[in-house]
């Protein structure tokens, strides 16, 4: 069953960005990633990187093997908090659907009510038993600068979209 790592960006509208890796390739991937750190540098982190370092880490990306899926939805009225619950009770579905059986999610404030939310997925969809998740801090699960990087180029737009176009398997307006 495949693992799935899910990160968010708020640039342009609030977006969360899943990216779904086979098992086989997690350590190949995870070892890939730890080598675009610098030294002294315990994660990658879009925002404090530099246009070079971002090309760099997108094209490594790129090579992944990954699928990615951006779940977009506008603020308008409404907080980030109820857009969030929004975009992720429209991805586990999809996750499930593609067969996903571990999510991991970036840890932040939220993770509480991020819980809450899956676990109210999973029951409307009689799925607890497919779909195992957990948060984790991106300087310990490398996986998770994936959808960092992908959401922060595709939220960013112009040609840093374009770079994501290999591995954005589609884009779910909520």
């Amino acid at each position: 069953m495949k693992h799935a790592f899910v990160d968010e960006s708020a640039r342009g509208g609030y977006l969360i960005c899943t990216v779904v890796i086979a098992p086989e390739d997690l350590s190949a991937s995870r070892q890939a990633l730890r080598k675009l750190c610098k030294p002294g540098q315990q994660r990658i982190h879009m925002t404090s990187e530099s246009d070079n370092r971002r090309r760099e880490i997108l094209s490594e990306i790129d090579g992944l093997g990954v699928a990615a899926h951006v779940y977009q939805a506008e603020l308008g009225k409404r907080s980030q908090r109820v857009v969030r619950d929004d975009c992720i009770r429209a991805a586990v579905p999809g996750l499930i659907a593609m067969g996903v059986s571990r999510l991991v999610i970036e840890s932040c404030d939220q993770d509480r009510q991020d819980r809450l939310v899956i676990h109210e997925t999973l029951s409307k969809a009689e799925a607890h038993d497919r779909l195992t998740y957990r948060h984790d801090r991106p300087a310990s699960e490398p996986l998770l600068w994936v959808p960092d990087a992908l959401a922060w180029a595709y939220g960013k737009g112009g040609d840093w979209r374009r770079r994501t176009r290999g591995v954005v398997q589609g884009v779910i307006k909520v």
